[in-house]
């Protein structure tokens, strides 16, 4: 039926067209804001996200937080293969270099192939595969970063921070993995140019079917405990789980200042529409007395509410969906998820829904005897 009203609701939406843009503004710079933090809160907590299923337990050195600092011999990756419940273990030299004006992160994993896989077991190209087992400068590189670098298969890269030249011979594609970033070369080259012989940083263990991986986890940190270099163990989504907690406090401020927005643009929608609905108390009237239910008047008046603020978050969303992603948000580590875009259009109908509610119950009480002497 409120079809049968939307050249109505059209022209009112209009009749005072500064404050309809001005309420359209509003909303969208308020879903933007909120979209924003939310692009930025879901960049912060992606890699639990990522990895979250990962049983791959990561052996690195105890009481070495940055995986970049640990340090293990190279002859833990066949110690660590021989616990019992481990199927295959892999050791892992891991770099990082920041290159170019934009500071892209390149994070380089030097790995031993065929022990990689069993552990890691990516879904490669063949044919890519078998460039990579053959070639000491070959690298595999996640097709993320392959897209932020502008780099293609056949390209030969130097990272001069690292001494590496490498030709890249294949792409890692979305698998669930933590590796759509990052670069694979192989192990023994990186340890050259490195000076890390015989070293990695961690040791990749894949859990035998059927055993649980903190088990398998506590088991690797007690052969090690009293070896040298002693270990901690735990999988990927752990500590990365261990890295976000550290964030909380950040991320809680975040979504805080985002609600906080939300409110303020919905106290601003409703006294925005206040004003327009007393602007037209006459009309409520008119309306009321030519047959208009106060039911009809008074969802006439939300379905009003509700299109501004919805052409609103069309306008913030648009906003956040081209600045999320510009290269340089995405070198931020910016992601807006499909939940958080639809979160802020579903907020964004609500600041339309609960700012009109009180102005649209007001009109519909509104007697048409008080209506109509507001002039004359």
């Amino acid at each position: 039926m409120i079809l049968r009203f939307l050249p109505l609701l059209w022209a009112n939406l209009w009749r005072n067209r500064r404050r309809s843009v001005l309420t359209i503004l509003g909303v969208g710079v308020a879903v933007f804001v909120y979209a924003s933090l939310g692009s930025a809160i879901d960049g912060i907590t992606f890699p639990v996200r990522q990895v979250g299923a990962d049983q791959v337990l990561n052996v690195r050195e105890a009481a070495r937080s940055n995986v970049l600092s640990s340090r293990l011999p190279m002859s833990y990756e066949d110690r660590v293969a021989a616990v019992p419940g481990v199927a295959a273990a892999s050791g892992v030299l891991a770099d990082l270099a920041v290159v170019g004006d934009d500071r892209v992160h390149i994070f380089v994993r030097g790995v031993d192939p065929e022990p990689f896989q069993s552990v890691q077991r990516l879904e490669i190209d063949p044919a890519a595969w078998r460039a990579f087992v053959e070639d000491q400068r070959s690298a595999l590189v996640g097709y993320r970063l392959l897209e932020t670098m502008g780099w293609s298969v056949g390209s030969e890269v130097e990272i001069s921070q690292l001494g590496l030249r490498t030709k890249v011979v294949g792409v890692i594609p979305a698998q669930g993995v933590d590796l759509e970033s990052h670069m694979l070369v192989r192990r023994r080259y990186l340890q050259g140019i490195r000076d890390a012989e015989n070293q990695v940083s961690y040791v990749l263990a894949l859990p035998a079917e059927g055993r649980s991986p903190d088990e398998v986890a506590e088991a690797i940190d007690e052969v090690f405990a009293l070896a040298p270099v002693p270990t901690e163990t735990g999988t990927a989504a752990a500590y990365a789980q261990a890295i976000i907690e550290d964030f909380m406090g950040f991320v809680d401020y975040l979504r805080l200042m985002g609600l906080i927005t939300v409110l303020i643009t919905m106290l601003g929608a409703a006294n925005a529409i206040a004003m327009n609905v007393r602007e037209r108390t006459r009309e409520m009237g008119v309306l009321k007395a030519i047959g208009f239910s106060p039911r009809l008047i008074l969802t006439l008046v939300l379905t009003e509410s509700t299109v501004l603020s919805g052409l609103g978050g069309v306008v913030g969303l648009g906003a956040a969906a081209l600045a999320v992603g510009s290269e340089g948000a995405n070198m931020a580590g910016l992601m807006l998820s499909p939940s958080t875009f639809a979160t802020a259009a579903g907020l964004s109908l609500m600041i339309g829904l609960l700012g009109g509610l009180l102005p649209a119950l007001a009109a519909a009480r509104l007697s048409t005897v008080e209506a109509l002497r507001v002039i004359g």
